[in-house]
């Protein structure tokens, strides 16, 4: 059987990319899924910031935001409202969930636990999925959100790395009225680090350690900084830990994907989704997915699949990137200044990529300009 489209990769791309298909006039067409895992987990916590839910959002389960947002660096609170935003939190279990329900709706939609150990052009203009158990599979068009096979790409690549532990306190601990995007402690360290909280209630929240690093970091060292921060900054001594989560998020404006087939289209953190200096991906994914879904229902020769970003984005990541990994000292002053000097909603519109060039300027404009000098006189892209 040949499919007319094959999904590599059941995430948060994969899934968003049926979900916007099963809506469309491709609904009927043959898909084939395939994954490694059953998607039943909740292995991944997604945030975005809009005015509303996005009509992603999953419905069966408690809608959760925040209004407000901190930035604190060595205790310095900078708290913002959102004006019209909404912080949004979504619990991966949730969103797979609701998305293969709806998939169970169609039986054109074949789902394989396997994984995928490459891809192969064939004569026919169509790609050869080969899978570790389950044999080769044949599409028309691939949406593929695996990394590379055999490249160990990102070595010197800087990277988000982070360890997240939703945990119980016996005591009020969380003001849950607002999220707290970055702690920055006070630090001897050499890199970027920094703690982030989402309270679900006074004795409820995710905790994270993330640190941007050109390095490996060994999980006990983020298990130490992790427990140290709750016990002694937060003044929680014992507590419950109900969920982990941990992660490499690649923080680059380079390609991680050359697609060797015409016929294979990258999606999600593999097509560029990710902003480089944030490492938020949810928001950008739903555009990008929705966009793909719109020219394969067009069906119209040279279509263009790849995700564009405006280029003075890639050059305002670049800058931070380049501050990243040569004054890495320097970004948290850089970020509690954007959010002390301008309004919420203005800056995160900025890193929604949604901003406009006037008011870019005077974001910019509201920092301190020697840092930024220096970074562009010593521009490098990352």
């Amino acid at each position: 059987m040949t499919y007319d489209f094959i999904v590599t990769g059941l995430g948060c791309a994969g899934m968003s990319f049926m979900y916007y298909l099963l809506d469309s006039e491709l609904k009927h067409k043959k898909v084939l899924l395939i994954d490694n895992s059953k998607k039943i987990e909740n292995d991944r916590t997604w945030c975005y910031w809009a005015e509303n839910p996005l009509e992603i959002h999953p419905k069966n389960s408690p809608l959760i935001f925040w209004d407000r947002i901190n930035i604190i660096h060595k205790n310095d609170v900078c708290q913002k409202s959102l004006g019209p935003l909404k912080y949004y939190h979504i619990q991966s279990s949730d969103f797979y969930f609701e998305v293969l329900e709806k998939i169970k709706g169609f039986t054109n939609v074949t789902i394989v636990q396997d994984k995928v150990v490459e891809f192969e052009e064939n004569e026919k203009d169509q790609v050869t999925v080969k899978t570790l158990n389950s044999g080769n599979f044949i599409g028309k068009k691939i949406l593929n959100s695996i990394l590379p096979f055999s490249e160990n790409k990102g070595e010197l690549m800087l990277k988000q790395v982070f360890l997240g532990w939703k945990i119980k306190s016996p005591k009020n601990a969380f003001d849950h009225r607002s999220a707290t995007l970055m702690d920055f402690p006070a630090s001897d360290s050499r890199q970027t680090e920094f703690f982030y909280i989402l309270p679900f209630s006074e004795t409820e929240a995710l905790v994270e350690y993330t640190i941007y690093t050109q390095n490996t970091i060994e999980t006990s060292v983020m298990e130490a900084k992790l427990t140290q921060y709750i016990q002694q900054h937060l003044g929680i001594d014992q507590f419950e830990t109900v969920f982990k989560e941990q992660g490499i998020i690649p923080m680059t404006t380079n390609k991680l994907s050359k697609a060797k087939f015409q016929n294979i289209i990258p999606i999600g953190t593999l097509a560029g989704c990710t902003k480089p200096s944030t490492g938020f991906t949810f928001y950008d994914i739903q555009k990008h997915c929705k966009d793909i879904v719109r020219q394969l229902v067009r069906n119209q020769s040279n279509l263009k699949f790849d995700w564009k970003r405006k280029n003075r984005f890639t050059f305002y990541d670049n800058i931070l990137l380049n501050i990243a990994v040569k004054w890495p000292k320097e970004l948290p002053s850089i970020f509690k200044e954007m959010f002390e000097k301008n309004n919420g909603e203005s800056i995160l519109y900025f890193l929604n990529e949604e901003s406009t060039f006037l008011n870019e300027v005077k974001i910019l404009g509201s920092l301190k300009f020697k840092i930024f000098i220096k970074s562009v006189l010593q521009y490098e892209r990352h």
